[in-house]
């Protein structure tokens, strides 16, 4: 039977077939060099790292169609050969988009919106009446009364004064209690069967949350609100729906145009022969 080898027993290394490796070895630097060459030579068997690939540079091969859409998203960009760009995106509800110039700037491909976009915005008009709903009015009873009058309702109009009503409602209560809710007019509803009650209301804000549009914080005690009163609020509009890509930032690599900032980190894959992005 074979026996098993003594700790102490010194064993050949492939490196030096025709000696054996001890303490002695290492601490001896003439002999240690050769052997830590050895190693490095052995562990990098198999593992030879790829070719580089470089980022482009030159914008001629740069333009073209990138998609960057993803389940259930749709997201392109258009870089053009004049140095301007397109971007859009679409998921649900929501559509956004971006046009400017492009530039590469020490290897880097930089994004700039032209015009700077103005945010959407809404503006407290005053306090008027508040308005029951026929609906509401139809169905008040015993068991399902109208709204009353401590929820601060909102009415939201356009410039034109014709309703919004795809905005949502935050309302803080003295009791730390929030109230989410809708604008006057909207159909939407939350279903709660035990919905938290609000003591007295103290503040409101108003949102457009798939837009990241809020309105200021509405004090109702500095505003003069009483119950049975609503708040009147103008939605301005302005440029939403144009996201602001300044900053956005990355590189061209093997088909794949990479950029991160605002938008976070996206990658978009070049498309062969494609010529624009559909209006």
């Amino acid at each position: 039977m074979p026996t098993r080898p003594a700790r102490h027993a010194k064993r050949r290394f492939p490196c030096f077939p025709n000696r054996r490796i001890d303490r002695g070895m290492i601490a001896r630097p003439h002999l240690a060099r050769p052997l830590l060459a050895c190693l490095a030579a052995l562990l990098s068997l198999g593992n030879t790292p790829p070719e580089p690939v470089w980022a482009e540079t030159d914008p001629a091969e740069i333009a073209g169609i990138y998609d960057g859409s993803s389940f259930e998203t749709y997201m392109a960009m258009q870089l053009r050969e004049d140095g301007t760009f397109r971007w859009v995106l679409a998921v649900g509800s929501l559509d956004l988009r971006s046009q400017g110039s492009w530039e590469v700037r020490d290897g880097v491909i930089h994004l700039t919106t032209q015009p700077t976009p103005v945010p959407a915005e809404f503006r407290l008009v005053g306090l008027t009446a508040r308005v029951i709903p026929e609906q509401d009015k139809a169905e008040a009873d015993d068991t399902y009364p109208p709204p009353t009058p401590e929820i601060v309702q909102v009415q939201v109009t356009r410039p034109s004064g014709k309703p919004f009503t795809d905005a949502d409602t935050r309302s803080e209560c003295a009791n730390g209690v929030t109230i989410y809710g809708f604008v006057a007019g909207s159909n939407a509803y939350y279903e709660d069967d035990d919905p938290p009650r609000c003591d007295r209301p103290i503040a409101v804000t108003v949102e457009l949350s798939s837009y990241d549009v809020a309105s200021p914080r509405f004090d109702l005690d500095a505003i003069g609100w009483t119950p049975g009163q609503a708040l009147h609020v103008e939605f301005i509009p302005n440029d939403i729906g144009v996201y602001d890509l300044s900053g956005m930032h990355g590189m061209l690599m093997d088909g794949v145009l990479e950029l991160d900032g605002p938008l976070g980190l996206a990658r978009f894959r070049k498309v062969p022969g494609a010529q624009a992005l559909p209006e």
